[in-house]
């Protein structure tokens, strides 16, 4: 089962939770979710790293290369967190996770539209992407993302709902423009996907 645990916390099962927040400093609340065999996150910012929240065997930062452990194979490829290069803001990581005959991305706070290349490479069942703009892609560029990688499911990160302290925009430029079908759910059923959007419910 994948959980939404809001901004860019994903969990896949009891295996492995990706950008944990505490909830508070950042205006949601809090996660639920207490332990997980690992906790990757996709780089050093406090609305991302909350390591402390979850009981972990390891906890990785900005991993790049490829992991592997009870059945499910993670690769890691740094990306920049801005426009300049990673100047701004650094870098930061694009997650691909293989669960059984499917695949689950999560891109992180990618900064910049990727290059075509990278595309190619992110053949994703399911996407988990920002669409909140400012320091990350917007939701146009998302919302071209998901066109081009074609998922079944889309999850939107790091954007902006009621009481979230960040200055970001919401997520309705993207939902317009990608016309798919809204479920207002926090679990995926790997197992039994429905095409469309899964946008987070605090």
């Amino acid at each position: 089962m994948i959980r939404l645990h809001g901004h860019s916390m994903i969990s896949i099962g009891d295996f492995l939770v990706i950008d944990p927040h505490d909830g508070g400093s950042i205006g949601l609340p809090r996660p639920v979710m207490r332990r997980a065999e690992y906790v990757f996150m996709t780089h050093d910012h406090y609305d991302h790293n909350a390591f402390q929240i979850i009981e972990s065997k390891e906890k990785r930062t900005g991993f790049t290369g490829t992991f592997s452990s009870s059945g499910y194979s993670i690769q890691g490829i740094r990306v920049n967190h801005d426009r300049n290069g990673g100047k701004s803001r650094g870098k930061t990581s694009i997650y691909t996770v293989k669960i059984g005959n499917l695949s689950f991305v999560h891109m992180g706070d990618i900064g910049e539209y990727p290059r075509e290349s990278l595309i190619k490479d992110l053949a994703a069942d399911m996407l988990a992407l920002p669409v909140g703009g400012v320091i990350t892609i917007d939701g146009k560029e998302a919302s071209q993302l998901v066109k081009e990688i074609s998922p079944s499911v889309v999850i939107p990160m790091h954007y902006w709902v009621k009481g979230h302290l960040m200055p970001l925009d919401p997520p309705d430029e993207f939902l317009n423009l990608t016309g798919l079908q809204v479920y207002l759910e926090n679990e995926i059923d790997e197992n039994n996907l429905k095409k469309g959007i899964y946008l987070y419910k605090p």
